[in-house]
């Protein structure tokens, strides 16, 4: 029997959901928000509730009390617990427990990234796209740049949504201007076995 629960009702409410993610190793429900801004200062927050639709968690602040989001337009969860969010202005990731690990805002000084859609793989990478420099940057689970994955071409057009599907260890890439998916692969079973990585195929 199918159960249906109301996580969040904004009737009155002034958060505004943005984004949602379903984490297959916990069971719980992430949900990235933000403050309405023609009310509020941009302020973002991740919560999290547990299958009985019980709030369970918020993750806000750093250990200085710093907002840690602005609008957390992607979230997603890498495979050692990381919440890993895709903001307005950064890559926030915490660790299971809410503790900000770091934020990445791109490798080079001059070039502050504009994420946008983002995942994890079998070898714990991010990858995340690049509204700014139409590529997707790859990044360890420490946040460390590792190269640029994807860059805008005539048959990929400007990458802007991410998926990586476990099983098959393909990456699909949507595009935000030309209405494509492109599905690639990168990682075979025995890299995702052995951490080791291929070029594109």
């Amino acid at each position: 029997m199918k159960t249906t629960f109301a996580f969040i009702e904004r009737t009155y409410s002034i958060w505004i959901p943005m984004c949602v993610y379903w984490s297959p190793s916990t069971g719980d429900l992430l949900v990235g928000m933000y403050r309405d801004v023609t009310k509020y200062t941009d302020t973002g927050k991740v919560t999290r509730y547990k299958q009985s639709g019980q709030l369970s968690q918020t993750i806000q602040q750093n250990n200085k009390g710093r907002g840690l989001y602005s609008v957390p337009n992607y979230i997603t969860e890498n495979n050692n617990g990381d919440v890993v969010v895709s903001d307005s202005r950064a890559v926030v990731v915490t660790g299971r427990g809410g503790r900000h690990r770091f934020s990445y805002t791109g490798h080079q000084l001059k070039s502050e990234p504009e994420p946008g859609g983002i995942c994890t793989d079998a070898l714990s990478h991010i990858l995340v796209c690049d509204g700014r420099t139409d590529t997707v940057h790859m990044l360890n689970k420490d946040g460390q740049f590792l190269s640029y994955l994807l860059k805008k071409s005539l048959e990929l057009g400007e990458p802007w949504s991410l998926s990586y599907d476990v099983n098959t260890h393909r990456l699909w890439v949507g595009s935000w201007d030309n209405n494509k998916v492109c599905v690639y692969r990168y990682i075979v079973r025995q890299d995702a076995r052995t951490d080791q990585s291929t070029e594109m195929e």
